[in-house]
């Protein structure tokens, strides 16, 4: 099985489906295959959407008989997670974070996330780049 065509099928549902893909992973196991998506959105993704999209996920994988033998996990990264790509940024959004910098760390909702850019309620605006430590959602 050649994974690059399931993973364009993953992405391009996902993509879809306006749910940003944070992680996808795809084991062998035996003689069967892991895949692994961890989603999310800004404004938070809920049970019942991880539960829809496995199913069209399903239903393209068996349609298109990419796999015969898997075990599909979508879930929401969940909170405690250390931040540090694109998607990350944009999906924490509207969540109260903690960040870790060289030299000052602090806790704030962010509000907005543009070209490497984070505002905060505060009125602080940093880039990713300044931050060295890590950042972590709280809630």
């Amino acid at each position: 099985m050649d994974t690059s065509d399931l993973f364009e099928v993953i992405e391009s549902i996902v993509d879809r489906a306006g749910i940003l893909l944070v992680d996808l992973s795809v084991k062998n196991i035996g003689r069967s295959h892991m895949i692994r998506l961890l989603v999310d959105r800004p404004e938070r993704i809920n049970i019942s959407q991880c539960t829809e999209l496995a199913s069209e996920i399903r239903d393209i994988i068996d349609g298109k008989m990419l796999l015969t033998n898997y075990r599909l996990e979508v879930s929401s990264p969940g909170i405690g997670r250390l931040l540090s790509t694109e998607v990350d940024w944009i999906r924490s959004v509207g969540r109260y974070l903690s960040v870790q910098m060289e030299n000052d760390s602090f806790v704030d909702w962010l509000e907005e996330y543009s070209d490497g850019c984070l505002k905060f309620r505060n009125g602080r605006t940093i880039t990713t780049d300044e931050i060295l430590g890590s950042v972590e959602v709280l809630d």
